[in-house]
């Protein structure tokens, strides 16, 4: 008899291959693997506030003030040792678009000790992130630079549109007006032959049948 215990560790065991070879290929793309970093962060972030939540109640409930501002203390430690890399690569990101967009960037602090209105430190891995106020100037100025490009292309495709209108109107009278190829006396047969109009009047009209069949009549 198969053991279904065995069967069912062997699949689980293949099914997690399969998944993590998968994964493995997929996160090659970095877009994909930032989206799948950032969900795995959101899911950490909701499974510390359900850890800390109920523990934070309880000790306001107790009036335990010092155990409250323990807590309240790990878990944003927690909190920022899963979002602080999520931040820093996000405003990677956002500065790369702004580049593109020839949107000045201001340069990241050399000193951890040197204090910015545009990036904050990470007190756990020691890296700078952008700051709110620099994310809302970066967003806004790239959202005004797309809406220009976008105009900006709009113009040069209707601009094109009716360049190539023109051309295809310019091209069908032209073919429309150009001259017949046969000279003047000259005809075009059904062949598409030109023929000289005088061979046209020369050549004997072909009696009809019912006339032959009359004449040959007593």
């Amino acid at each position: 008899m198969i053991d279904l215990a065995k069967y069912s560790a062997r699949l689980a065991a293949a099914k997690d291959r399969l998944k993590a070879g998968f994964l493995k290929q997929v996160r090659r793309i970095q877009a994909v693997a930032d989206a799948l970093d950032d969900h795995a962060a959101t899911r950490q972030v909701d499974k510390l506030r359900q850890k800390y939540a109920p523990l934070v109640a309880k000790a306001e409930q107790d009036q335990d003030w010092n155990k409250q501002q323990e807590l309240l203390s790990e878990w944003n430690f927690d909190s920022d040792s899963v979002l602080d890399p999520v931040y820093e690569r996000k405003g990677e990101r956002l500065g790369a678009k702004a580049r593109k967009y020839e949107i000045t960037v201001p340069p990241k602090p050399r000193d951890n000790d040197e204090r910015s209105d545009d990036w904050r430190l990470s007190r756990i891995f020691g890296f700078w992130m952008p700051s709110a106020q620099l994310e809302q100037r970066l967003r806004r100025e790239i959202r005004s630079e797309r809406r220009a490009s976008y105009d900006e292309f709009g113009k040069w495709a209707t601009l094109s549109f009716a360049v190539a209108g023109f051309l295809l109107a310019f091209y069908s009278v032209r073919v429309a007006k150009q001259p017949d190829p046969c000279e003047r006396n000259y005809y075009r047969n059904d062949s598409g032959v030109c023929v000289f109009a005088l061979e046209k009047i020369a050549q004997p009209a072909k009696p009809s049948p019912g006339k032959e069949i009359a004449k040959a009549k007593p």
